[in-house]
């Protein structure tokens, strides 16, 4: 009877391998380690340094992303009765905090304006704020993507280190080359080659368009609205 319990494991595990089966590291619906914003609200304030068609476009990236997410998280202008906000400022490249970052005052969000000013960088990096990690940052990710470290700009690989809150907050969910929190295939490359390719002949379709969708998936807004509890 042992050893049949042994063949049916096997069997299971050889299965998963070959579907590549995701493996959240905790039950579902945790969310690990992510602090929310509260009320499920991100307080925000522009820098004056922005142009008023800057300005207007952060605005309405926001927009779209709360419209989309059921308005199940929302942004709002910061005023004196929030202890705690993202200042969105115009520093050397785009990135955020993962989540919420501060006891109280402000947390920076970087939107350069000479590369930064699109919708899906502006919803990319208020993501992160969120507290949603890159994609390919999943526990799992190597079952899909290879990642070629030795043609990646040196202060960036962290940018694709594995992080087990990818893989919390993904709830079983299919990895998603095409989410909004994706990389693409030549990110940060130091040498015009890629930095990522599909791990599986299955995925080669993959192969130039990893995370080149410049919209929210059904995947991305699934996770914003389970993470904030708008859905069970």
């Amino acid at each position: 009877m042992l050893n049949t319990f042994y063949l049916l494991l096997c069997c299971f595990v050889l299965s998963c391998i070959a579907f590549r089966c995701d493996n959240p590291v905790r039950k579902r619906g945790d969310i690990g380690t992510l602090k929310k914003w509260p009320d499920n609200t991100i307080p925000y304030e522009i820098d004056s340094v922005y142009s008023s068609a800057d300005v207007d476009l952060i605005k309405s990236s926001l927009a779209d992303l709360s419209t989309k997410s059921g308005n199940c998280v929302k942004f709002v202008p910061r005023t004196s009765q929030h202890v705690v906000w993202v200042r969105v400022v115009s520093l050397d490249g785009c990135y955020s905090d993962v989540g919420l970052a501060v006891e109280s005052g402000l947390q920076q969000l970087s939107l350069d304006r000479s590369g930064c000013m699109t919708i899906d960088t502006i919803q990319h990096e208020f993501l992160h704020a969120l507290g949603f990690p890159h994609e390919q940052t999943r526990l799992e990710r190597d079952a899909y993507v290879k990642v070629l470290y030795e043609n990646i700009q040196p202060n960036k690989k962290h940018n694709f280190d594995k992080d087990a809150q990818g893989s919390i907050l993904s709830f079983g969910l299919p990895y998603d080359f095409n989410s909004i929190m994706h990389y693409t295939s030549d990110s940060f490359s130091t040498n015009g080659l890629p930095v990522m390719v599909p791990a599986s002949p299955n995925d080669k379709s993959w192969r130039y368009t990893m995370g080149a969708g410049n919209k929210l998936t059904e995947t991305d807004l699934y996770k914003v609205k389970k993470v904030y509890g708008c859905i069970a």
